[in-house]
């Protein structure tokens, strides 16, 4: 008898979960909706300044690769310093770099709900086809 209420104490407690969840998740939602201003700093189509990629290098050191206003730049940054390492202009690379940029959409890697999205969307994928 109490393995029985114990069961549907636990289908109850995991299915008050699963609500208290999906009433989080479209807060989140409406929220980005309703009180999302896209801003030129926020990374959007028409951003001036816009991180194509970064990449960890170990504790507090990282390489970015930015574009700002056109002209793509690979930024290294250190816990002390920030250096500008090179400006790519080939023509070839520029292309490339556009079109991995089309592929992604465009998101935003502050954008908590673009990686959400992101995450969910890559879950069925594997390495080869992402």
């Amino acid at each position: 008898m109490d393995s029985i209420s114990f069961f549907w104490s636990f289908v109850k407690m995991l299915t008050t979960l699963a609500i208290v969840i999906a009433i989080l998740i479209g807060a989140m939602v409406l929220m980005k909706r309703f009180f999302y201003y896209p801003t030129p700093a926020s990374g959007g189509r028409d951003a001036a300044i816009r991180v194509l990629s970064s990449h960890h290098l170990g504790p507090k050191s990282s390489l970015l690769l930015i574009d700002a206003l056109g002209q793509v730049v690979l930024i290294g940054i250190s816990d002390r310093q920030m250096s500008m390492l090179t400006t790519i202009t080939d023509p070839s690379a520029l292309d490339k770099l556009r079109n991995l940029r089309m592929d992604e959409g465009y998101a935003s890697t502050s954008d908590p709900l673009s990686r959400c999205k992101s995450i969910i969307k890559n879950i069925g994928r594997t390495r080869k086809e992402r």
